[in-house]
């Protein structure tokens, strides 16, 4: 199968793979950290790499969203879910909309594809100059140094209609990026079929993170996995930043 073709048609199958997300649950922590500490007036808000839409479709009524994203696949399917809302195509480290928003969202480890801090600094940097003075920029480490398990397996598997899915990866840090080859076995329609999608996620200190967003003038909070207690590193939580820009 062609890398193109896996990634189509990864993206009809992400909504399969990741249905055990909160979706409801983590808008409603975003809906709550808003309304804390944002301090501009208005309620337009950045999904930076929204994927297929799940978070927009639970804050739609609570913000004017644009979505962001790089996969074209993903967006058509955001699209559907989320008529009303606007999504463009873009590489959240190129971004220049010339707009500024009060709220920039950037979830479920996608500010893990970034295999250095200075790549991470020069988005940050980015996100700050697309953030109104007051806003609020709300991000997630899925992967970090402090919860890091080398070795581990993960699999993921659906089975839905005619369609039996699994995918595969093991947890192996070079030089501090994941080299996340994810084994797809996939079997529709009495066909079976294979292929390997590869992703470079980069693997952070927790701390070193939110060092290099205060030097950039953020002020930081750091929570523990979209629950309103603050972030333990011996928790094995997934951090999730809540910045403020004053």
């Amino acid at each position: 199968m062609a890398e193109q073709a896996l990634y189509r048609k990864y993206a009809l199958y992400y909504d399969l793979i990741y249905q055990w997300m909160d979706y409801p649950g983590e808008s409603e922590f975003i809906l709550m950290v808003v309304k804390r500490y944002k301090k501009s007036e208005g309620m337009d808000l950045l999904d930076v790499a929204c994927g297929t839409g799940g978070h927009t479709q639970y804050l739609q009524n609570y913000f004017n969203i644009l979505g962001l994203d790089i996969n074209p696949e993903m967006l058509e399917i955001a699209r559907k879910k989320v008529p009303k809302m606007e999504f463009i195509q873009g590489d959240m480290r190129k971004i220049d909309l010339q707009q500024r928003f009060d709220t920039i969202i950037c979830l479920f480890s996608a500010i893990n594809y970034h295999n250095t801090l200075d790549e991470l600094k020069k988005t940050f940097k980015r996100f700050y100059g697309h953030l109104k003075h007051g806003g609020v920029l709300i991000f997630d480490l899925g992967f970090c140094t402090e919860n890091w398990e080398e070795g581990r397996v993960f699999v993921d598997a659906v089975v839905e209609g005619d369609l039996q899915l699994a995918r595969i990866s093991q947890s192996r840090l070079y030089n501090g990026v994941f080299d996340a080859n994810f084994l797809f076995l996939i079997k529709e329609d009495g066909k079976i079929d294979f292929e390997i999608d590869k992703h470079q996620i980069g693997v952070f200190s927790t701390h070193d993170v939110q060092k290099t967003l205060e030097n950039l003038g953020f002020k930081c909070l750091v929570y523990g996995g979209y629950q309103e207690q603050s972030w333990d590193e011996d928790a094995n939580e997934r951090p999730v930043f809540v910045c403020f820009k004053p």
